[in-house]
């Protein structure tokens, strides 16, 4: 059975849908899953090796009628069974419409209730999509996220860890930004990580830095001393990094679902109830919740305290 899933969203949203796919294929012999994704969150697929293809496609931008053709003739070329799309955009519907897609699903809404075969309600908080997958008569609970890191990347860190004289564990920090472009606030972090520094002198303390994080990373790095930077090229870079630390400090994000789908201790920065995903042991897993749904509202306290009462 060939499924395509249309996933648009930023790069965590890809991330959360690892184990519907991996749940695809353990239901079906045989099954092949496609995904379509916007074209800068297409490169965590890589760390999938359940999915024979990605197709870059930005959903949320005006695509020219030539972008919306090609997509629509790959889609007719593969011959897919089933397709879920995760939007209920009247483009995207038609397109399905178009392509002769036998099963062609989704959330109910828009142009889906018209031009899909079958929907389902849309859940008001973060769906598991499980919901998506009873119309293709699967059950049961997803299994816990889980990723393969490339040896080429497992490779180039080990060089960046030498090059940047780490060799036995680190704390690693995430400080941002989110999927919404909030960060924490560089005070805090700043406090935060004096403070770490000052407990354990002798367990290197590194940002992992992102391109949009750029900014708070070099103004980190100019109030905490002795602090190292490391610069992923790629998600399955920033996974070997993660994979390495002893602990993970971050806020909500890509980077935190890497450290649960790596079982590594983690303590994660949230701004809402967002449900995260299952992880392999909830106990590596500890959270603090803006009360008020901003990040800044955390206080560096409140974070030292989970840090050290976890026993980091």
């Amino acid at each position: 059975m060939r499924v395509l899933a249309l996933v648009p969203g930023e790069t965590e949203t890809q991330l959360s849908f690892f184990p519907i796919i991996n749940q695809i294929k353990d239901s079906f012999e045989n099954a092949e899953v496609s995904v379509v994704a916007a074209p800068g969150t297409a490169a965590i697929y890589k760390l999938s090796t359940a999915v024979a293809e990605v197709v870059p496609y930005n959903f949320e931008a005006s695509n020219s009628p030539a972008d919306w053709a090609n997509l629509l003739g790959i889609v007719r070329d593969r011959e897919f069974d089933v397709a879920l799309t995760l939007t209920d955009s009247w483009s995207i519907g038609l397109l399905l419409w178009l392509s002769g897609v036998p099963a062609r699903l989704g959330y109910s809404g828009g142009a889906n209730d018209l031009l899909l075969t079958n929907t389902v309600p849309r859940q008001a908080e973060t769906p598991d999509y499980g919901d998506l997958l009873g119309l293709i008569n699967i059950s049961g609970t997803p299994p816990a996220l889980s990723i393969n890191v490339p040896r080429s990347d497992l490779a180039a860190v080990e060089a960046m860890h030498k090059g940047a004289g780490l060799a036995d564990g680190y704390v690693l920090v995430y400080p941002g930004p989110t999927a919404t472009g909030a960060i924490y606030p560089t005070d805090s972090w700043v406090a935060i990580l004096k403070d770490f520094q000052q407990r354990q002198p002798d367990l290197p303390v590194v940002i992992l830095q992102t391109d949009e994080g750029a900014p708070q990373a070099a103004a980190i790095a100019t109030l905490v001393p002795d602090l190292k930077i490391l610069r992923p090229e790629t998600p399955g870079q920033a996974a070997a990094m993660i994979a390495a630390a002893n602990l993970v400090v971050a806020v909500e994000g890509y980077p935190l679902g890497l450290a649960m789908a790596l079982n590594v201790y983690a303590l994660g920065l949230l701004s809402g109830d967002r449900p995260l995903l299952p992880s392999h042991d909830a106990n590596r897993l500890v959270t603090l919740t803006s009360a008020n749904g901003t990040l800044a509202d955390i206080n560096p306290d409140q974070v030292l305290k989970k840090i050290w009462s976890e026993g980091a």
